[in-house]
């Protein structure tokens, strides 16, 4: 604490405000009363008495009246929520700080978001928030100002939304190989099938030991989305990734490269 501010002369101007106040308070009210005379307003004064008001009723006054009237009487009551909705306003617009497309990565926490986006394409917000140092609210503001300002575009599939770079890197097709395919059981899958085009089930089960019913879920919700097909021969099933699935396992895989050797994506994608 600073003596230097709380000093008698830096603190005068204060007790003469509060003084005045005071005073103004406890202060009796006086007034001036000058002389004044009355003279009458003619020479010839009525002589007969004065007439009291006559009372009219409400049904004798024009309707125009009435409803004036009663403006004049309850229209402040109804101003007050729409006083008190401006001040609140008022309030807000004081508190709100508009973001500047110029400086959206300027804020660290924002800045962090949108480089693990671009590092992680199609990740989603439970996998961000679990990655980086951040708590719901602040991710879902900083995600909505990344959109607004389209540096980030929102991609939904399968009730999943997914985030990507807004740089024409990705189709819409690649954007949802990328949703389906990330942190998921088939991508080992897929990755396997980039090496070796047209194996078996029971390659496949080998190749990730698990069991062949295992492999024919995965690949027929593979095959149901587009990235994969079949190919009965005999009593055997081959299977295949389509042109789409295997540029974006490569995309991934160089996602994965530029990201580390301890990211997400090179634990499951590489070989």
């Amino acid at each position: 604490m600073n003596p230097a501010k709380w000093s008698v002369p830096g603190r005068m101007p204060i007790f003469i405000l509060v003084a005045a106040c005071v005073f103004l308070l406890i202060a009796p009210a006086s007034a001036y009363s000058p002389a004044y005379s009355i003279q009458p307003w003619s020479d010839n004064p009525p002589g007969s008495e004065a007439k009291l008001p006559v009372p009219v009723g409400i049904w004798q006054v024009p309707p125009l009246t009435v409803l004036l009237a009663f403006t004049a009487i309850f229209l402040p009551f109804c101003l007050v929520p729409v006083e008190i909705l401006v001040s609140c306003a008022g309030f807000v617009v004081m508190n709100f700080r508009r973001v500047r497309k110029n400086g959206v990565l300027g804020n660290d926490c924002r800045a962090q978001i949108y480089r693990h986006i671009v590092l992680y394409p199609g990740a989603g917000f439970t996998e961000i928030m679990r990655d980086l140092p951040v708590n719901r609210g602040t991710l879902f503001y900083h995600l909505t100002v990344l959109c607004r300002e389209r540096l980030v575009v929102a991609f939904s599939v399968v009730g999943k939304t997914c985030y990507f770079q807004n740089a024409g890197k990705f189709s819409d097709p690649e954007k949802n190989a990328i949703a389906r395919l990330r942190n998921s059981v088939g991508l080992p899958i897929c990755e396997f099938l980039v090496s070796c085009p047209n194996a078996s089930r029971r390659d496949i089960a080998l190749r990730l030991k698990t069991t062949c019913s295992t492999v024919s879920w995965h690949m027929q919700r593979l095959c149901a989305a587009g990235l994969a097909t079949s190919i009965r021969e005999s009593r055997n099933v081959r299977y295949a990734l389509t042109p789409v699935a295997v540029k974006v396992i490569g995309d991934l895989r160089e996602a994965a490269g530029g990201a580390g050797t301890d990211s997400p994506e090179l634990r499951q994608v590489s070989p």
